[in-house]
C-alpha cells in the first residue's frame, strides 16, 4: 500500500492527524431529477426533428411537477408555450390532463383575468411514482422484469 494511502486508512491519532474529509454523496431531490428528465427532453432536438419526439403532456407534467416544487404559479399561457404545440392543440392537451384528474385549472388569486394550473394530488403522486421509477428504480436493477401499471 502506497505510503498516502496508508496514511488515510491508518491515520497517526498520536500526532492528531486527521484523513482528508470524505465527500458527502447526495441523494437527488424529485426537484433535480425532474429537471434532469426536462434537460434531457430538451437535448433529443440537437439529434433528432422536434416533431418526432414530443410529447406535450409530459412537458406539460414535468413542468407543472417543478413548479409546484418550487411553489412557483404556472398560468395557462406559460403552459401553453411549455408544450411547444399550438394553443389549440396544447388547450386541448390541457383538457385532457384535467378529464383525467392531474392537473386543475383555478382563477388566478393575484391576476384574475389568468387562469392558474397546478397538478392535482393524483399528478403529484403520479409524477413522484414515475420520477422514483425511472431514476430509483431502474436505475439500480432492482424490479427488472416486473411490470407497472397506472391506478
Amino acid at each position: 500500500m502506497p505510503k498516502d494511502l496508508a496514511a488515510f486508512y491508518h491515520p497517526p491519532a498520536h500526532r492528531g492527524i486527521r484523513p482528508p474529509a470524505m465527500r458527502e454523496v447526495t441523494v437527488p431531490s424529485l426537484l433535480d431529477l425532474a429537471r434532469q428528465t426536462q434537460l434531457m427532453r430538451a437535448s433529443t432536438a440537437q439529434f433528432f426533428p422536434r416533431d418526432v419526439f414530443r410529447d406535450s403532456a409530459w412537458d406539460m407534467m414535468l413542468e407543472l411537477f417543478i413548479a409546484d416544487q418550487q411553489n412557483r404559479p404556472i398560468c395557462v399561457k406559460e403552459l401553453i408555450l411549455v408544450s411547444g404545440e399550438s394553443a389549440t392543440s396544447a388547450l386541448r392537451r390541457i383538457d385532457r390532463l384535467e378529464g383525467a384528474e392531474l392537473l386543475r385549472r383555478r382563477t388566478d388569486p393575484a391576476d384574475h383575468r389568468r387562469l392558474a394550473v397546478t397538478l392535482t394530488d393524483r399528478g403529484i403522486n403520479a409524477m413522484t411514482a414515475m420520477l422514483q421509477h425511472l431514476y430509483l428504480t431502474m436505475g439500480n436493477g432492482t424490479n427488472r422484469g416486473t411490470e407497472t401499471r397506472p391506478d
